[in-house]
């Protein structure tokens, strides 16, 4: 019995752990963040999107290095991924609500 509670409850810690280490998304939280994806949108401006037959959102993973450069992770598009690295990597945002060396995800809506 000793044994069953004590696994239940290491459970339910490691449970409670795992879900409060998730944040909300600051990229998509209110209008605090707004000038971080608008500062993306205007730099993807006249990108070539010719490879994509229809409205598409891609989700773009991406960190802030110690002089305030986009690094981009990952993209979830194959097709636009380098036009999108391209675009994106070492440019700087002006944003002061980022950490360094954090990954942040943004949705970026491409309508054909």
């Amino acid at each position: 019995m000793k044994i069953t509670k004590s696994l239940f409850l290491t459970t339910l810690f490691m449970g409670l752990f795992y879900f409060s280490s998730f944040a909300a998304d600051p990229i998509n939280d209110g209008d605090k963040y707004s000038k971080v994806t608008n500062q993306i949108a205007k730099l993807l401006e006249g990108m070539d999107i010719s490879s994509i037959d229809h409205d598409e959102t891609i989700k773009i993973d991406f960190m802030i290095n110690s002089t305030g450069e986009i690094i981009v992770i990952s993209t979830d598009n194959e097709k636009l991924d380098e036009s999108l690295k391209s675009k994106l990597n070492y440019k700087k945002l002006q944003s002061k609500n980022l950490e360094t060396f954090k990954t942040y995800t943004v949705p970026v809506k491409i309508k054909k």
